[in-house]
């Protein structure tokens, strides 16, 4: 089932963070999402959240900030269950287009995106942060309408 995100959920969404990413968001981080106004929706299963996903919306724009899933769930298709959710919120409400910036080295995620029909249009050199160094994000987007 999918719902909306909570500032209440923020234990759980940390928990699930610290375990799947190298540099994960902090506590104040997840703070400062829900404080700007940031829509987030997650997946339960028995009252506990398993995968969420963050997203901040400018205009006609929307853009990914976040989309994890805890690591027993992963493989099982959440991830892409929430990115559709999410974009249609997205077209229903009049949004043109969807950014989000991914890690060089995840190709899962990166396979994702490209069935999703998400396009490669640049990257940013050293934008995340890993134990040997800086990795470059390639950024993705995808038109709504």
């Amino acid at each position: 089932m999918i719902r909306s995100l909570f500032q209440s959920d923020i234990d759980q969404i940390l928990r699930i963070e610290k375990s799947v990413h190298v540099s994960p968001w902090t506590e104040e981080t997840f703070k400062s999402c829900f404080k700007a106004g940031y829509l987030g929706f997650a997946i339960e299963s028995h009252q506990k959240v398993i995968a969420f996903i963050i997203i901040s919306f400018a205009v006609d724009e929307c853009h990914v900030l976040n989309l994890c899933v805890d690591l027993p769930f992963q493989h099982q298709g959440l991830g892409r269950k929430l990115l559709e959710y999410a974009l249609n919120y997205a077209k229903d409400r009049g949004i043109s287009i969807a950014w989000l910036e991914v890690r060089r080295s995840n190709s899962r995620a990166i396979s994702l995106y490209q069935k999703l029909k998400f396009h490669q249009v640049g990257e940013r050199k050293g934008y995340y942060a890993t134990v040997a160094g800086d990795e470059d994000a390639l950024v993705f987007a995808i038109h709504l309408r």
